[in-house]
């Protein structure tokens, strides 16, 4: 049974569960249209089962918010998103080869096509597609170097089965080790002002994912693909575009499944950071089998009864140790908040990644498929005002 079908009221034998809110992936979105304008299509990013936030409901939440079409990576995520919203367009990112072309009927996807090799395999099956050309401007990933993507635009054209939807690219993360961005759209502009001249300009241009659309606006063009953003995972660093966004993994929460004051008898405490004589030690029904980053630093902690309580290393693949020394009133069966709110306290995701010495997106994308998600309640507090 998949994660989506489990959500819900949470049983009492779960011992760890993640929460998501629907309702800020809304708000990033509806905050994401405000920004771009009415005239430019929103592909929202749905990799990675939604960043982890389940790719059926987050693509449900979005097409009733109107979102102009998808990007998926995985089968799975194609399955689960096209269930969710059966008239959206859906683009399939480089990963899947002509051996899926009864899906790409079944599901009515647009492929991706990245070179002349890969396109002469989708001819051979006859199908006919809906594709967008990706180019590769710099990134030195996926797509077509731009000397080849003319040549590459002119094959298409000459096949009655192909439609070319869309030229598309991601802009290079490599900071100042790579091109600027505006050098590397400066290395598709011919290929778009040659199809505006021949009157062939039909096709979606897209260049802007999460990190470019923040720092460049002025890189919108026709369509926009973020992912990270629509889940309150990233925010401007240049202050170019700044969105009132909130995090969709509101809360990672265990419950404490052994607890007992530690004595003598167990011998000596070991000779590790955080163990010590007399400890009260609880033990979580969650590990780095769930996805946990494996090796906490040392400000790791958890809120239980709105109280903290130090993390004690080492991580287990199902077991989580904290002190609760100083918190004589937990018991068995109490919740342990890893992430989000208790009493008066909160740890935010932005903490929570220092403490454990990760980053926000590697978080949410980690999280294993059985750590359930449940439908969290609506938050109402911005990133962009917590600062996370």
């Amino acid at each position: 049974m998949d994660n989506n079908s489990r959500q819900g009221v949470l049983p009492r034998h779960d011992t760890a569960w993640r929460e998501i809110d629907l309702s800020a992936i809304d708000a990033n979105y509806r905050a994401l249209r405000a920004a771009v304008g009415p005239h430019t299509k929103i592909f929202a990013c749905l990799k990675q089962d939604a960043y982890g936030c389940g790719a059926e409901k987050v693509a449900s939440a979005l097409a009733a918010a109107g979102v102009d079409a998808f990007g998926v990576v995985s089968a799975a995520d194609a399955y689960a998103v096209r269930k969710a919203a059966p008239g959206v367009p859906i683009l399939m990112y480089p990963g899947i080869g002509p051996d899926a072309v009864d899906l790409v009927r079944k599901l009515d996807l647009t492929i991706s096509i990245s070179g002349e090799e890969e396109l002469l395999g989708w001819l051979s099956t006859g199908a006919r597609l809906k594709v967008f050309l990706k180019v590769d401007l710099g990134f030195w990933r996926a797509g077509v170097a731009p000397s080849g993507l003319w040549r590459l635009m002119d094959l298409c054209a000459a096949q009655p089965n192909i439609a070319v939807d869309g030229i598309y690219a991601h802009l290079s993360e490599f900071g100042d080790s790579g091109s600027s961005a505006l050098a590397q759209v400066a290395r598709l502009t011919p290929v778009v002002d040659r199809l505006t001249a021949e009157g062939h300009r039909r096709a979606t241009v897209m260049v802007s994912s999460t990190e470019s659309l923040l720092a460049h606006p002025e890189l919108d063009m026709d369509a926009v693909d973020p992912g990270a953003l629509l889940y309150g995972l990233a925010r401007s660093r240049t202050g170019h575009r700044t969105l009132p966004t909130r995090p969709a993994l509101s809360a990672i929460k265990a419950r404490i499944i052994a607890l007992k004051t530690c004595d003598d008898s167990m011998g000596a405490p070991p000779g590790l950071p955080g163990y010590h004589r007399g400890m009260r030690m609880a033990v979580l029904g969650i590990g780095w089998g769930h996805g946990l980053p494996r090796h906490p630093g040392p400000s790791a902690s958890v809120l239980v009864g709105g109280r903290c309580a130090p993390v004690v290393p080492p991580l287990h693949l199902e077991h989580l140790r904290i002190d609760v020394t100083d918190i004589p009133e937990a018991v068995l069966g109490d919740e342990a908040v890893l992430l989000g709110s208790s009493g008066a306290d909160r740890i935010t995701l932005s903490k929570f990644a220092e403490a454990w010495g990760t980053d926000e997106t590697g978080l949410s994308c980690g999280l294993r498929e059985h750590l359930r998600r449940i439908d969290a309640a609506p938050q109402s507090k911005l990133n962009q005002e917590e600062g996370e």
